[in-house]
């Protein structure tokens, strides 16, 4: 009898001993994928700064204060009709305020950087027709995705789209004219488009080798800091026309956590 005991106690202690590695093994696993699932997404949260990381210097591009003070988020959500979204699209942050009108960006396109500049649109906020794109590339030009950016970037764009006057324009940083941005090569100048600022993107955080959490703001150590190039949508031939070189400046916070 007391032998039965023994063989009945052990057989149990095995029995639970292997329902513990079932049970542990696979669902452990499956709790570590869901938390690393729910730590990203395709809507990311955007954070516009109205000043520089020292707080003493007024950005030309900045937020609407709509949720914050000196900055606000922007975040995919739409309501009776209307639509805000922050996305990523082939590696790329886009920004979309154009499908509605109570969220705006404000835009300075009218900061030439010398007195040949044109005049440019005034300075203002808008939410019709923005929208805004940011990525990086490598060397040869091509996109790397911002997850891809564990550490930092100097090679990288921002463009911001915006309509006045009936008239759709594009103010844009990059290393490559419309690198990215699937529209047509630009008209320039004979002499070409004159070459523009770059774009820093700093990782802040690292969730399974992918960045979740970046900084963007002008590159101030590569040549043209803070210019921009300002281009309008022509009706006739639907390619983008060169106006001229203007300055930006810009603090955007950017989390997929």
């Amino acid at each position: 009898m007391r032998r039965q005991r023994l063989l009945v106690a052990a057989l149990l202690a095995v029995f639970i001993a292997v329902n513990l590695t079932i049970v542990t093994g696979p669902e452990a696993t499956a709790q570590t994928m869901s938390a690393a699932q729910k730590a990203t997404s395709s809507n990311p949260t955007a954070t516009v700064h109205d000043y520089d990381a020292l707080g003493t210097r007024w950005l030309l591009l900045r937020s609407d204060d709509f949720n914050g003070t000196d900055q606000a988020t922007y975040t995919t959500s739409s309501s009776r009709g209307s639509s805000l979204s922050s996305t990523f699209v082939n590696g790329e942050w886009n920004l979309n305020l154009a499908q509605q009108s109570r969220r705006t960006l404000y835009i300075t396109p009218n900061d030439p950087i010398d007195n040949l500049q044109p005049l440019g649109p005034p300075a203002g906020y808008y939410s019709d027709g923005v929208t805004s794109r940011c990525g990086c590339f490598d060397q040869s030009g091509n996109v790397v995705p911002l997850a891809n950016v564990v550490t930092s970037s100097g090679n990288c764009k921002l463009g911001v789209n915006f309509s006045f006057g009936g008239v759709s324009y594009k103010l844009l940083m990059s290393p490559f004219p419309l690198s990215g941005s699937g529209d047509p090569p630009p008209t320039c100048p004979s002499t070409g488009c004159p070459p523009t600022g770059l774009v820093t993107v700093t990782c802040n955080a690292v969730n399974n080798g992918q960045c979740v959490n970046w900084t963007i703001e002008p590159n101030v150590t590569a040549p043209n800091a803070n210019v921009a190039n300002i281009y309008s949508l022509s009706s006739s031939s639907s390619t983008w026309v060169f106006i001229g070189q203007y300055h930006n400046s810009f603090r955007i916070g950017l989390t997929n956590q």
